[in-house]
């Protein structure tokens, strides 16, 4: 009777710690996508966020270079009234007057 026991008490603890080991590693991986998934969750928040900050610094600077444009015309049409014509192509700048015109390459930065 004390043998038939300590058999049903050895082959619990072997059940047991094989139920355990099995629930450790489920529990672990579980765990563990769990973290992943929480880690991709929050870079794809960061980056939604950056690309929001992206889209209002791009609407920023349409709207800055339209004003910028739009003073080079204010520009070329005040010096036009005063006799001198101002041509922009590409990088090179044209002021003529009368008589004589000068080019100038713009630099780039």
């Amino acid at each position: 009777m004390m043998n038939t026991i300590s058999i049903a008490l050895s082959i619990f603890s072997v059940v047991l710690t094989t139920a355990s080991t099995v629930g450790g590693f489920f529990a672990f991986k579980s765990g563990l996508s769990r973290t992943a998934n929480e880690v991709q969750e929050r870079v794809i928040h960061a980056l939604e966020l950056e690309m929001s900050v992206l889209r209002g610094r791009l609407e920023d600077l349409e709207k800055e270079n339209k004003r910028l444009n739009q003073v080079i015309l204010t520009i070329c049409q005040a010096l036009k009234r005063r006799g001198l014509s101002v041509s922009i192509e590409g990088n090179l700048v044209t002021v003529m007057d009368g008589r004589s015109s000068q080019t100038a390459r713009m630099e780039e930065i």
